[in-house]
């Protein structure tokens, strides 16, 4: 059974995004950025709706409305490979809502998009949770990557590093049927 769908961001999710993402614990550990504001969210539309574009953003929809959003960027189909993030608002936190959004988002760069590979990444210490998210959709370590120290913004988090993981269309298909 569905509980959430997605669907390309657009004007009218604007104002619910901005409610949403204007949220220190959103942007503390995510792409969105601190106190972020309508032109932040017209800049998602614009790079999502502009040809050829490298990034889709893709609002999560509940039946509350707007809860989060995911979004394939770094789409390169020459190589067939994107990269994955999501963020979910904190009132829908721990109730599987980000994994299976994110599911959904990979069935579309697997399945429309044609993508082989599909690559994410997340704080090993400060964000536990979005790592626990990706193992159960299968990502695994990224061996060709290594743990990478944060910095700008980041640095708050002292000793804390990206973790970068992957996963392929096969894997994907593989375990697709048992995921959620």
């Amino acid at each position: 059974m569905k509980t959430v769908t997605l669907e390309l961001i657009n004007e009218h999710h604007l104002e619910a995004i901005c409610v949403l993402a204007n949220n220190p614990n959103i942007s503390r550990t995510s792409g969105v950025p601190d106190n972020c504001q309508p032109e932040h969210v017209y800049s998602w539309i614009h790079s999502t709706h502009a040809p050829k574009s490298e990034e889709m953003h893709f609002v999560i929809v509940s039946e509350k409305g707007v809860i989060g959003c995911c979004i394939l960027k770094k789409i390169n189909y020459h190589v067939q490979s994107a990269e994955l993030s999501y963020w979910v608002g904190e009132p829908y936190w721990g109730k599987g809502l980000a994994q299976e959004a994110a599911k959904y988002a990979l069935q579309f760069a697997f399945e429309s998009l044609k993508l082989a590979k599909v690559d994410a990444h997340y704080l090993k210490h400060n964000n536990v949770a979005s790592g626990y998210v990706l193992s159960k959709l299968g990502f695994a370590p990224d061996n060709s990557r290594k743990e990478l120290p944060v910095a700008g913004r980041f640095k708050k988090f002292t000793g804390d590093v990206w973790t970068f993981v992957s996963i392929t269309r096969q894997a994907f298909e593989t375990r697709q049927h048992w995921i959620l």
